[in-house]
């Protein structure tokens, strides 16, 4: 997921991997009957997606079972026919189980979100759309999925099945509907995906309101399959974020930014403020967490952790720890688990970790810090919007006067250089405008008009396709970065950008 800061934006991707029991018998005052044993099987290959395993098992099931019924729409809910889960939940003898109705609002809610949906599958990948209008990203998913399977196979060892299923929905509620995760928690803390029930389901770019690493965070949460797939789900909230925020740049090639402010300085700075939290005390799930900055330095946390103890325990560590985590048992199973792979046990890392903090240069920008206030006050924010009015209506000059201003107040803000640099274009003064947007160390974050524009600016240079890419990856529903800054009615020579330029310009966000 993404969380969103005033003016900047940066990956925390955050989601929901809350843990099931494997075992379907809850503590209600009548005991749930049927075939038990037969069902804590199926239930534990529905979690490792080993889906031609859970058929088998339920095959033949006495349709009388209450149990193997619910696994049986639990079968379907992780095999996205949500219509079918319905109809299950909807028996007499299981509308009012404890252990079906979260089965159930899932069911209900999918049924209804992905009613008349879009799906393509390619590749191995099946993506459905809740709106159509955004058929042009398909590809770019897919990509990305697979770039990330890859990955996920050589760095922990799990193989995600196929087909890998991603869900891209319109807004919040439907990403609620789908999940299981509360709105209101959601909205908190901005959360715009979720990796749960076998699949990823995530915002489309057009339900945000500026930049979002949407290919990052498919990755991140693709990741969180992986894991639940390779531990039964039975890998602790600290280790799933943790290991997902790792894991979420490595499927492309690295960026000056990725860790910057770097997540030992987030977390030693945020611990230091309150705003932290033990690992393994974090609750359910980090989109849970009061606040945005509370979930923002849980997640540098879990992140600075799993990068120190991968990196102190060494590359094999972490795949053998998700073999041994499949098989635990109990919560002291997980600490014995790392214990056996990295000859120290958890709280023995967690104090090692904690040292290594106290040494680390916690030398953050003050707009980047944990709870920081805007860096720019109400004059600049009124200039800046007055900038973009005076540059709609084609008054470039004007509008640099204004943007001028509000970049001395904030010379590290992306989104105001580029402003300024795009008044400067409209001027027909692109060497000045090219200083705005040639060096990464000039902005804290990126955007995705950043990269658009040092393609056009920097058009002779051999990563002009990177840089275009890149602002794709960022922000595809700005028409000035999918379209490559071109003009109407021209579009950019690549058919797949094409489709994108054409796409952000006839449905806007």
């Amino acid at each position: 997921m993404i969380v969103r800061d005033r003016k900047k934006v940066f990956l925390s991707a955050l989601a929901v991997c809350a843990s099931m029991s494997a075992t379907p018998v809850a503590s209600g005052s009548i005991p749930l009957v049927g075939d038990l044993d037969r069902a804590t099987r199926a239930r534990n290959a529905t979690v490792e997606m080993d889906y031609v395993a859970a058929r088998s098992i339920l095959e033949g099931a006495d349709p009388s079972d209450a149990a193997l019924a619910i696994e049986q729409g639990h079968l379907f809910i992780y095999e996205g026919d949500c219509d079918a889960a319905v109809a299950i939940f909807a028996r007499p003898d299981l509308v009012n189980r404890p252990e079906a109705m979260q089965f159930a609002e899932v069911a209900r809610g999918c049924a209804r979100s992905m009613a008349a949906t879009v799906t393509v599958e390619e590749q191995g990948v099946r993506v459905r759309l809740q709106d159509d209008a955004d058929r042009a990203l398909v590809p770019l998913l897919i990509d990305t999925a697979l770039r990330a399977k890859t990955m996920l196979a050589k760095d922990l060892g799990v193989d995600l099945p196929v087909p890998v299923h991603i869900d891209l929905v319109r807004d919040q509620f439907a990403l609620s509907a789908m999940t299981g995760l509360p709105e209101e928690a959601a909205r908190t803390t901005g959360t715009v995906a979720v990796a749960k029930w076998g699949r990823v389901t995530m915002l489309s770019p057009r339900a945000t309101s500026g930049n979002y690493a949407w290919l990052d965070t498919l990755a991140h949460e693709m990741t969180h399959l992986a894991l639940s797939r390779g531990t039964r789900d039975k890998a602790p909230l600290w280790l799933q974020e943790g290991v997902a925020k790792r894991q979420q740049t490595r499927w492309r090639d690295a960026e000056p930014l990725d860790d910057f402010p770097s997540d030992d300085a987030v977390a030693r700075i945020g611990m230091e403020r309150g705003l932290g939290v033990e690992l393994d005390k974090i609750g359910p799930s980090i989109a849970m967490l009061p606040s945005a900055e509370r979930a923002s330095v849980a997640y540098a946390e879990v992140a600075s952790f799993i990068r120190y103890w991968a990196r102190e325990a060494g590359d094999e560590a972490l795949p053998q720890l998700v073999v041994r985590l499949k098989d635990a048992r109990e919560p002291d199973d997980v600490g014995r688990a790392i214990s056996a792979v990295s000859a120290a046990d958890f709280t023995t890392w967690v104090g090692r970790w904690k040292t290594h903090l106290s040494s680390v240069q916690a030398n953050i920008p003050t707009d980047l810090e944990p709870g920081a206030h805007p860096t720019f006050g109400k004059d600049a924010a009124r200039r800046v919007r007055l900038g973009t009015l005076l540059q709609g209506r084609s008054h470039a000059k004007a509008a640099s006067i204004e943007r001028s201003k509000a970049l001395d107040a904030a010379p590290f803000d992306a989104n105001v250089r580029c402003g300024l640099a795009e008044s400067l274009v409209g001027m027909g003064d692109k060497q000045h405008a090219a200083t705005l947007v040639e060096r990464i160390e000039d902005v804290h974050y990126r955007v995705g008009r950043w990269h658009s524009l040092r393609g056009l600016l920097f058009g002779d240079a051999q990563d002009v396709d990177r840089e275009f890419r890149m602002g794709i990856s960022l922000d595809p529903m700005d028409a000035m970065v999918a379209c490559e800054e071109k003009p109407l009615p021209e579009l950019p020579k690549d058919p797949l950008r094409r489709a994108i330029c054409e796409m952000a310009r006839s449905v806007p966000r």
